[in-house]
């Protein structure tokens, strides 16, 4: 991560391929997910338990169908968009700016509300999202100045990814019964495994 985003910072002016920067963007999302859910993957506890203060983190409010929902379903096809179409600004802004915006929310917000010293996921954001978001607006600016329309609609387009992809689905897909439980890896020192059992009992 750190030689991926020194390179993408290292390239900035130089690298005037939008799509190529898009689909690097797209590989720093999976990675991003990777450290989420795999390694060092407790994200899925300190979501529940540390943000939301859940008794039965495993599989509430976030469980693995509305995780999965959400990483693929939902954020793929943002992150495709503007490999497909490079030329349209405000698609690429979209994601370049949410991805930047990940190293402030698992940097500073989900560590200070769950009480934490890291949040998975940052380590993706901060050497990868925001080498790669900074490199991918100055190959944007070197083509022609960004215009406020853009500006304006690449903002709205990420803000309304984070409600619309990420809080509306969290929304539905909670389910305090729901069969979807995340391992005990996944949920770190977060962990709770009694109240899970004791909502299927109930069920």
């Amino acid at each position: 991560m750190v030689i991926g985003g020194a390179c993408a910072l290292a390239a900035r002016g130089e690298v005037t391929n939008l799509r190529a920067l898009s689909a690097l963007n797209w590989i720093a999302l999976l990675v991003h997910q990777y450290e989420e859910y795999e390694d060092p993957g407790y994200f899925p506890g300190q979501f529940n338990a540390g943000m939301f203060k859940s008794k039965q983190p495993r599989n509430w409010p976030l469980n693995t169908h509305t995780a999965m929902c959400i990483n693929t379903a939902v954020a793929y096809p943002v992150y495709a968009l503007p490999v497909v179409f490079p030329k349209v600004k405000w698609l690429g802004l979209g994601p370049v700016l949410f991805g930047m915006s990940q190293s402030v929310g698992h940097g500073i917000v989900i560590p200070a509300l769950s009480r934490s010293k890291y949040s998975p996921g940052f380590f993706a954001s901060i050497f990868l999202h925001v080498p790669i978001g900074l490199a991918y607006l100055t190959a944007l600016k070197k083509q022609a100045p960004i215009a406020r329309g853009d500006w304006r609609k690449g903002i709205v387009y990420a803000v309304a990814f984070a409600a619309l992809g990420v809080g509306v689905p969290n929304l539905i897909g909670n389910d305090k019964h729901s069969p979807h439980a995340f391992t005990e890896k996944q949920m770190g020192r977060f962990d709770n495994p009694a109240a899970l059992n004791e909502a299927a009992v109930e069920d």
